[in-house]
């Protein structure tokens, strides 16, 4: 069973009916929102994996409350429109909108769309994560060649020897090999 989140807004209650009906028979968890503000609550609160938002969301400008809910990391957003101009296409190319859908609303090319954007949403997540743990792991490793430098001056030793030091003092006080030569940066460097 799909545990995917989504939230779909539309001020027209029939829409969201609609919308969110179908989306539950293809096993999605939908919340619904009426307005931008109460879109914007919702997503804060239930984190999905996807927004669904008319672009004619009454309580403000929709597309306001697709970017804070991106510059959030709350979530993504598919747009609903009936109008498909130029001023919404700039609009769009400023943000990270995998898709959009136009009315009158096609189910199963919405449901096509839903699909295709979360597994997008999914491999960006995955692609950030994974430069977030080089980004720290290439931090990690010039603090570690920085204190290494430091014991070969220190103690007049070769590059395996510091290394051997930094490793044992790592085992000795039971805490990460980063974390110890952070501490004889700060002591010594």
């Amino acid at each position: 069973m799909n545990t995917c989140k989504i939230v779909v807004a539309d001020s027209d209650s029939k829409n969201r009916e609609i919308i969110g009906g179908f989306l539950k028979k293809k096993g999605y968890l939908v919340h619904t929102a009426a307005d931008n503000g109460s879109a914007l609550r919702v997503s804060r609160s239930i984190m999905p994996h996807l927004v669904i938002m008319d672009v004619n969301l009454a309580g403000g400008n929709a597309f306001k409350t697709a970017r804070i809910i991106e510059d959030d990391k709350i979530s993504s957003v598919i747009f609903i429109t009936n109008k498909l101009d130029n001023f919404f296409y700039d609009r769009l190319k400023s943000m990270n909108i995998y898709a959009y859908a136009a009315k009158p609303i096609n189910l199963e090319q919405l449901f096509q769309t839903v699909e295709f954007s979360i597994n997008n949403v999914n491999k960006m997540n995955e692609l950030k994560n994974k430069i977030e743990q080089l980004e720290t792991s290439l931090k990690n490793r010039k603090k570690l060649d920085r204190a290494k430098g430091i014991i070969i001056n220190m103690l007049n030793v070769s590059e395996d020897e510091a290394y051997g030091y930094l490793r044992k003092k790592s085992m000795d006080m039971c805490i990460p090999i980063d974390v110890v030569a952070e501490k004889i940066i700060k002591k010594y460097g």
